[in-house]
């Protein structure tokens, strides 16, 4: 299957199924991969910035690095794609543990078929 270097296939899942979007892993110090359980696609990330806001600051938090390599060590599964924007190249992941939001400004996208 090949590599779609588009964010249509992010923003098509979140629009269709946006509970089936899961975070996968975070590769430091660039990317972050998303899969979609309904349709078994991969969703590569390449993270231009990425910020933080924890739920009781208004202020954002330049790093937001740190803070989401600490919620996917601690507690993957809790981290959820919430907003997908691809005309602003932005995605919104939110903690349930620890309730951060974490701002993707995304350098770009790809999308691939996970192995079977």
């Amino acid at each position: 299957m090949p590599t779609f270097k588009s964010g249509a296939f992010v923003q098509q899942c979140y629009s269709s199924h946006p509970l089936c979007l899961k975070f996968k892993t975070l590769n430091l110090p660039d990317r972050v991969v998303v899969i979609c359980t309904s349709c078994d696609m991969r969703h590569r990330l390449f993270i231009g910035t990425l910020t933080t806001r924890p739920p009781e600051e208004s202020l954002e938090d330049k790093q937001g690095t740190s803070h989401m390599s600490q919620c996917a060590t601690d507690h993957p599964a809790e981290l959820r794609v919430s907003a997908v924007d691809v005309l602003a190249d932005a995605v919104r992941l939110r903690c349930g543990e620890c309730q951060r939001t974490y701002n993707i400004a995304v350098a770009a996208f790809e999308t691939y078929r996970k192995d079977v």
